[in-house]
């Protein structure tokens, strides 16, 4: 029988979870200060190292966070019923839905992408490649059903993902700080989904 973390414990956890996901965002890896994290959480800094071992273990937990939950949903729309048009509307929906929930992981990935990706080790890479491989499927399935071109996936999956990214961080910019006259002021998720949506379908079918 698998013995349960005692609420208090599984409560610190996702504390720390959610003041170290804030303070990456907001300094990046290197900056991020442990202290700062047990703070925010208002725990003992101990709980850190018990629940995650070090600071890159908490920091590598984050990202993988991400790539978990997009990872089982992408897969379970590739694998799903339906044609290739309606997964891939879905899949942008999924992906842009996750990152609103995480507020922090645009940031944190922009910035590890920018510098080389220092912090992914060959696990976390390889959840990664779990979405990779179910957006693959998706237009492979898409060019099987004749509707969409000989498009390559990955360059795809690099057009799509890059600016939902950059959405997000924007939104936490603005959401942050007063925008300055002539700034164009933050767009409505619901809308930003359909303007991807409609660009993904433009990029891949055959008739455009």
């Amino acid at each position: 029988m698998v013995k349960k973390k005692p609420r208090a414990r599984r409560d610190s956890q996702a504390a720390i979870f959610r003041a170290a996901a804030e303070e990456f965002a907001e300094r990046g890896y290197e900056a991020a200060g442990v202290d700062r994290i047990a703070a925010r959480a208002r725990v003992n800094k101990a709980m850190i190292y018990y629940h995650y071992g070090s600071k890159l273990g908490l920091y590598v937990e984050v990202l993988r966070d991400m790539f978990r939950a997009v990872g089982i949903r992408a897969r379970a729309i590739a694998d799903g019923p339906g044609p290739a048009e309606a997964k891939l509307d879905t899949w942008i929906a999924t992906f842009v839905e996750e990152a609103a929930a995480r507020p922090w992981f645009p940031p944190i990935m922009l910035r590890e992408v920018a510098s080389g990706g220092p912090h992914f080790d060959p696990e976390t890479l390889g959840m990664m490649n779990v979405v990779f491989g179910a957006v693959t499927d998706v237009i492979v399935q898409g060019q099987k059903e004749g509707v969409f071109a000989d498009v390559d996936p990955l360059l795809t999956h690099l057009t799509v993902m890059p600016p939902i990214l950059i959405f997000f961080a924007r939104q936490r910019v603005l959401a942050r700080r007063k925008p300055a006259p002539g700034i164009a002021a933050p767009r409505q998720v619901d809308d930003f989904v359909r303007h991807m949506q409609r660009s993904a379908q433009r990029m891949v079918r055959k008739d455009t």
